[in-house]
């Protein structure tokens, strides 16, 4: 015998929160190896325990807070690390550009506590439903799929950091969590890249971030964003038809 659909926007709206908490517990577990290596590469570093463990629910963005660690430790200026951050969160104008016109009735603060919960899985979560066909429902279905499925890998992502800070010095040293972080991401961007200009920047910027990888101060990774931007936004703009561009 088949469940009936949900008929009132409330019992919609509790069904989208629960498959939201069930799509968000189903990403982190693929994402315990990335949490608990991020965590034992932070604890390697000079920093203070306290302050890596809490940049976890702080800047909730993994790149950035390796970067911003890694260059803290290594003596790095403030402005420095700053603009690393800067630059390798870059990506996430794409991803509230590519959302913007799922969350048009969506109220000012619900965008802007939407901006900060916005991060690589959430973002590959939030756009797959959205995307669908017939879309993702009302904006309280919207609401309660997008900050469900971000509340839980943020709480996963804070506790199983604050883990492999503390104990990943008990990892023994030929346990390669090196690769856990790059294979994790891989794995979450292989879905996302749908268009040319995807690929493109996925490969040039990767490639770059390879190359410059002997750099200090985790330079490899500035370059590697800023040249997949650069070659993104170059094959997109050539292939981008020119019906598409305002007459305004």
């Amino acid at each position: 015998m088949s469940v009936p659909e949900p008929s009132t926007d409330r019992e919609r709206t509790r069904a989208a929160i629960r498959a939201g908490v069930r799509d968000g517990l189903l990403l982190e577990l693929g994402y315990i190896p990335f949490d608990l290596a991020a965590g034992a590469v932070m604890a390697q570093t000079s920093v203070d325990p306290g302050v890596s463990i809490s940049s976890g629910p702080i800047i909730f963005a993994g790149a950035a807070q390796l970067v911003a660690i890694q260059l803290l430790g290594s003596g790095a200026a403030i402005p420095l690390v700053v603009l690393a951050v800067f630059i390798v969160n870059a990506r996430h104008l794409l991803y509230s550009a590519s959302l913007e016109p799922h969350l048009s009735a969506w109220s000012r603060k619900q965008r802007l506590a939407g901006a900060f919960f916005l991060s690589d899985p959430t973002y590959a979560l939030a756009i797959s439903r959205f995307e669908r066909p017939g879309g993702a429902g009302s904006r309280n279905e919207q609401v309660g799929y997008y900050f469900s499925a971000s509340i839980v890998p943020w709480v996963g992502w804070s506790a199983l950091l604050a883990v492999g800070v503390l104990f990943g010095g008990l990892i023994p040293p030929w346990v390669p969590l090196e690769l856990a972080i790059p294979l994790t991401f891989l794995l979450l961007v292989l879905p996302l890249l749908k268009d040319h200009a995807g690929v493109v920047a996925a490969s040039v910027g990767g490639l770059a971030a390879l190359a410059a990888q002997p750099l200090p101060f985790g330079s490899g990774l500035i370059i590697g964003a800023i040249a997949g931007l650069v070659a993104g936004g170059i094959v997109l703009a050539r292939t981008t038809p020119p019906e598409v561009v305002s007459d305004a």
